[in-house]
Formats: structure tokens, C-alpha cells, sequence
């Protein structure tokens, strides 16, 4: 007979929970979803990681002309600034909710035609901010009965590329002026006056704050031409004497012929835009061309047409893009073809 076990004796057995399950499953399979667990992980940590902080920025406006602070009156110039806490240099986009363009920068400017309740949504990177706006009509202050006085802009309405032109200002009270171009990048300028000299041609908007007072600021809107050809100056030649001869039989006067206006290849392409704004006609170009209005126009190097027909299928097509212009002129400087490179993807369906 088998000797008695003692009663303090145990069976011991090891426990493997999944024992069977790997016995029974491709070690490669555990491996692989393993793998795609890991790649997983990895992903959620990168869209975590690339999401961008929007509480940060806020949308501040000026100080208003009445003494309503929830609203503003119609026609008045609000500036609208993106005030970032972590002061980071980043492209903002702004929409009025108007139907008017949109504008671009940290700081801008805009007013409103009618009364109403504006939307006003701005925009940086993946982040979008909303802000409402009241606009009011104008009512009368309600102490004294001065009107407001805005500043007054002096200087032409129009200037052409490559001239230095002048603006100025006297208003009795002015003690600080700031000048700046509506534009990226634009320096302010003090002083009762200020000189530009544009570049090339377009419409410039200058504005002017004086006293610091935004609320007043005013605007003026400038158009710039080409610039115009520089003729020499004939200078009369010294007085001479000589002594009597009889007098010759008449001759016919000769007559001088006047030099024709130049135009660089950029003035040109210019203008031909300004042709699909509906701004000019075939007829402006006429100077240039000898009045020879049938002049041969060479699209992207296969497409032949006559100047005249040409005008007639720009116009009014602002999707027309002209990418280069490059004239052919003969001695006397009159255009005598016209080769023009445009975006064919832009105008897909116009011709």
C-alpha cells in the first residue's frame, strides 16, 4: 500500500492564460497587429501635437465716434487688430460680412455703407475668430453742437509711375500726423506733408490720422498711370544776322515729324488688363500702333488674331490672365506685332 500523503501537502500547477490561444496562433499575426498598434500610437501623438492653440488671439476694435460703445455709425473708419498674446508674426485674413474684398494684416481698416448687424470672421492658419458688429445711422452728439471735423487730404487724385508727388494737410489743430499706404508692408510717415513716387501704375489708398485719433481717420484714393515718355526740350538756337540777299522763290515749309509716344512692354500689358476691366477700348492703344488697329497679335505662339478682334474677346473677361507682353516695333517705334503669353487653365472657356 502507498504511504498516506500528509494533509498540509498541495498540488501545485502553473497557470498560463493564454497558453492555448499562442500554441494555437502564428507567432507573426501577434507580431503584426502588435506593429500596427504601435504606428497607431504613433499617429494620434502627431495630430495632437500639430493642433494649433486659438485662444490666444482676440479681436479688438477702436474706440467709437458716439458715445455708444456696442455700436458704430454708418460710414465711420473702425480699425480692426488681431491682438495675439504669444506675439507671433502670423498671416490674419479678414471678411466684413459686406460683400466687400477681403483684407490682410494684423491691423486694418474698414467701414460700413449701410446699418445693420455685420459678422465680422478672421482668420490665421487652421484657427477662425467671429466678432459682431453694430452699425448705426448717424445721429446727432448729444452735447454741443459742433460737428465733427475730419482732416482734409491736399494732393492730386491721380499721378503717373516714376513722379514724386505731394500731399499735405492744414487743419488748424493738428499737432502729430501719420501718413501710411493702405498696403503690405507700408511705412508711416509724420509731418503735414509727405512725397511718394509709385513705382508702377494702379490704385494706391492713402490714409492720415491726426492727434492720434484713428476714430477721424480719412482716406484718398489715387490712381497711377504709366509713366509718361520724357521729349527733350528744343532749345532755340542763337540769333543770327546775315546780310541781305535776294530774296529765294517760296518753298513749302517742311514739316518736322513728331516723334511717336514710346511704350515699354509692361505699360502695354497693362493696359490690355485694363481692356478686361472694361476700362479701355482698342482705340487707346492707337498711338502706339501708327493707327494700324489691325495689327497681328500671336497668342501663346500659335494662336494668330487682329489687334482689334483680340480687344473684342478680352473684353470684359476678368479671368483673363496675361502672364508676358513682348512688342515688336519697327524704326519709328510704332508697334508692329504684339506676342502675348497668357494661363491657359484661367481662360478655359472664355475663348
Amino acid at each position: 500500500m502507498a504511504p498516506r500523503k500528509p494533509e498540509n501537502e498541495h498540488k501545485v500547477n502553473s497557470f498560463r492564460p493564454f497558453g492555448k490561444i499562442a500554441s494555437h496562433v502564428d507567432p507573426l499575426v501577434l507580431w503584426t497587429f502588435l506593429g500596427l498598434f504601435l504606428v497607431s500610437v504613433a499617429l494620434l501623438a502627431f495630430q495632437l501635437d500639430g493642433r494649433e492653440d486659438c485662444s490666444n488671439t482676440d479681436i479688438k476694435l477702436s474706440h467709437v465716434q458716439n458715445s455708444n460703445s456696442k455700436a458704430y455709425a454708418v460710414g465711420e473708419v473702425i480699425t480692426f487688430n488681431a491682438e495675439n498674446a504669444a506675439k507671433k508674426n502670423s498671416e490674419y485674413t479678414w471678411e466684413f460680412g459686406d460683400s466687400s474684398a477681403k483684407a490682410t494684416g494684423r491691423q486694418v481698416y474698414h467701414s460700413f455703407n449701410k446699418a445693420g448687424s455685420y459678422m465680422i470672421t478672421l482668420t490665421s492658419g487652421k484657427c477662425t475668430w467671429r466678432k459682431e458688429v453694430m452699425v448705426v445711422m448717424n445721429t446727432p452728439a448729444a452735447s454741443g453742437n459742433q460737428p465733427d471735423i475730419f482732416p482734409v487730404i491736399d494732393g492730386p487724385a491721380e499721378a503717373f509711375a516714376g513722379r514724386p508727388v505731394t500731399f499735405t494737410n492744414s487743419t488748424p489743430s493738428a499737432k502729430s500726423w501719420v501718413w501710411r499706404l493702405l498696403q503690405d508692408n507700408a511705412e508711416p510717415h509724420s509731418g503735414s506733408s509727405v512725397t511718394y513716387t509709385f513705382s508702377s501704375p494702379g490704385e494706391r489708398t492713402l490714409s492720415l490720422i491726426i492727434n492720434g485719433d484713428s476714430s477721424h481717420m480719412v482716406l484718398k484714393h489715387i490712381t497711377v498711370f504709366p509713366a509718361r515718355a520724357t521729349i527733350p526740350e528744343e532749345r532755340p538756337e542763337p540769333a543770327f544776322n546775315p546780310a541781305p540777299l535776294p530774296a529765294p522763290a517760296p518753298e513749302e515749309p517742311v514739316k518736322k515729324e513728331e516723334p511717336r509716344p514710346t511704350i515699354s512692354d509692361d505699360e502695354f500689358k497693362y493696359m490690355l488688363t485694363q481692356v478686361t476691366l472694361k476700362q479701355k477700348t482698342a482705340s487707346d492703344f492707337a498711338q502706339y500702333l501708327c493707327n494700324n488697329l489691325n495689327a497681328r497679335v500671336v497668342l501663346n505662339t500659335n494662336d494668330v488674331d487682329n489687334f482689334t478682334h483680340f480687344c473684342q474677346r478680352i473684353y470684359g473677361k476678368k479671368k483673363f490672365k496675361i502672364e508676358r507682353v513682348n512688342l515688336a516695333k519697327d524704326e519709328k517705334g510704332c508697334v508692329k506685332e504684339i506676342l502675348i503669353m497668357y494661363d491657359r487653365k484661367k481662360v478655359l472657356g472664355i475663348f
